[in-house]
């Protein structure tokens, strides 16, 4: 069967499909026409670029007419990094993470938290040169307005990277670093109704 518009759902790191927030994210999206696909990512096996690779390799066994990513957090760099990689008809980036080489000064690199092979990996992708290659019809970028100025930063820098004239920037009122917050999803909502 060929679905008409099939939705990845990328969560952010260490969360899951099976959370409450993207429960109601993907009955948003089937509600707005369509079929959401919620992706597992094995967060301790795996960096960006490699979590990037399991996500094409699992948009190639979904047959439809329209691919979309949407990508939350660090799940937003996978997809952003997929974009470059295959066509889709739309990408979500929702507060995307601050991680990539321009981002990785001393205070930044909160090594007590996270794996030294992750910091390798965001030490090699350089955001501006991947906004140029996105493969998408249309991209659009979500933000919290209350969330860490370094976040925010790195959504604003990058919107103006992309080359893209379908490109569309966000600030969403009240909402922080959190996909579940009301706003967020009624933003989402909204926008859902834009896309072809």
């Amino acid at each position: 069967m060929i679905e008409e518009k099939a939705i990845f759902i990328i969560p952010g790191f260490k969360q899951l499909p099976t959370d409450s927030s993207y429960k109601d994210l993907a009955t948003i999206l089937r509600n707005e026409g369509f079929f959401p696909i919620l992706i597992t990512i094995p967060w301790k096996k795996m960096t960006i670029s490699q979590s990037a690779e399991f996500l094409l390799q699992e948009l190639q066994k979904i047959n439809a007419k329209k691919k979309y990513l949407l990508g939350f957090s660090f799940g937003a760099m996978i997809a952003f990094l997929t974009s470059t990689k295959t066509d889709l008809s739309g990408l979500i980036l929702c507060s995307l993470s601050p991680y990539f080489k321009e981002d990785m000064s001393g205070k930044n690199r909160r090594r007590s938290s996270m794996k030294k092979h992750l910091y390798r990996d965001f030490s090699k992708l350089h955001s501006g040169t991947l906004a140029k290659q996105i493969k998408a019809d249309s991209i659009l970028m979500l933000y919290g307005a209350d969330e860490e100025r370094t976040l925010i930063r790195r959504v604003i820098k990058t919107f103006e990277q992309i080359v893209s004239t379908k490109k569309y920037l966000l600030q969403i009122t009240g909402a922080d670093h959190d996909i579940g917050n009301k706003r967020y999803l009624q933003i989402i909502r909204k926008v859902a109704k834009t896309l072809n």
